[in-house]
């Protein structure tokens, strides 16, 4: 008896020691893409830095990899000059049915310090989902074009996404809105809050675009409050001003919505925000719960009840 116990107890440990290692699978792209841009290797990313070069061309090869198309000329780099240098946004994108529409999922890779949730967080979330829908789109055609901009310079004073938002209208789009996602993934132990999805656009159909996400959201069981994020956000929307990417965008009149955790003010733009804060499995959960937004809208859009539903993009 005592043996089939401990043979049962053995069977057990193994058990959970498989699921253990099933998980930390799920999430190694994310922690991978995290770990680099915040290894000693690079030390810091601010736009000025050699770290910051090493980490567009990072980018630039994860976009290789997931075989994501060209958006400006042959190239996923997009330059512009900021004081006298040049500087990239790294961009891709899956076409869709309809080329006359887009998604910008958006993250800026430029930080001072280690920067893990600041934003680190961010940018392994858009790999994620571009990982996703490029898998989703091998079977499925995404019914609009999804763009993946990587921005640089954000915290010069969102440098790159303004170069980006000029050149917009040259890619010939009759309507497009942004996704940003800038500081997630704090672990609970550290900031229990969830999201703060408060509405910080001024532009009426961007009040849609934050209900649809929180729809699912709810649905994928994520948390979030209808509060601003911090209360700088909440100053700067007061002020007509922007925290992060997503003000670029507004301020030409697309449509948009920031996504943030609540509460994440004391744990950035300092030297301890490090990996060890993340909890990556928050970042996975969002990434899918984003990726299964954009794929639901292919799939409604394709119904014939689907532009009463979604008509943001009527």
């Amino acid at each position: 008896m005592r043996k089939v116990s401990i043979t049962i107890f053995i069977i057990f440990l193994l058990g959970i020691a498989f699921i253990s290692k099933e998980k930390n699978k799920e999430v190694s792209d994310i922690k991978e893409v995290v770990r680099f841009l915040c290894s000693d290797e690079i030390k810091d990313r601010e736009y000025k830095t050699d770290g910051n070069k090493k980490v567009e061309e990072y980018i630039n090869n994860l976009y290789k990899e997931i075989n994501l198309q060209y958006v400006f000329e042959e190239s996923y780099f997009s330059s512009f000059s900021y004081n006298g240098m040049k500087l990239n946004n790294i961009i891709g994108k899956i076409s869709g049915e309809n080329n006359k529409k887009a998604i910008i999922i958006t993250a800026h890779f430029d930080a001072w310090c280690n920067g893990a949730v600041d934003n680190a967080s961010g940018v392994s979330a858009v790999i994620e989902i571009a990982r996703n829908l490029k898998k989703f789109s091998e079977t499925n055609k995404l019914n609009v074009d999804v763009i993946f901009l990587m921005a640089n310079a954000e915290m010069a004073g969102f440098i790159g996404s303004k170069d980006f938002v000029a050149k917009l209208p040259s890619l010939g789009y009759e309507s497009a809105y942004n996704i940003n996602i800038d500081c997630i993934g704090i672990k609970d132990s550290y900031n229990s809050n969830g999201l703060g999805l408060k509405n910080i656009s001024h532009i009426d159909e961007s009040e849609k675009l934050y209900s649809e996400i929180k729809e699912v959201l709810a649905e994928e069981n994520i948390d979030y409050v209808d509060d601003f994020s911090t209360e700088k956000s909440k100053l700067s929307y007061e002020q007509g001003q922007g925290v992060s990417d997503y003000i670029s965008f507004e301020e030409k009149g697309y449509p948009n919505i920031h996504i943030a955790q609540k509460g994440l003010g004391k744990f950035i733009l300092n030297e301890n925000d490090k990996p060890n804060l993340i909890d990556y499995r928050k970042i996975k959960n969002l990434s899918e719960a984003i990726s299964k937004y954009i794929e639901k809208r292919t799939a409604d859009l394709l119904s014939s009840t689907a532009a009463q539903y979604y008509n943001l993009w009527v």
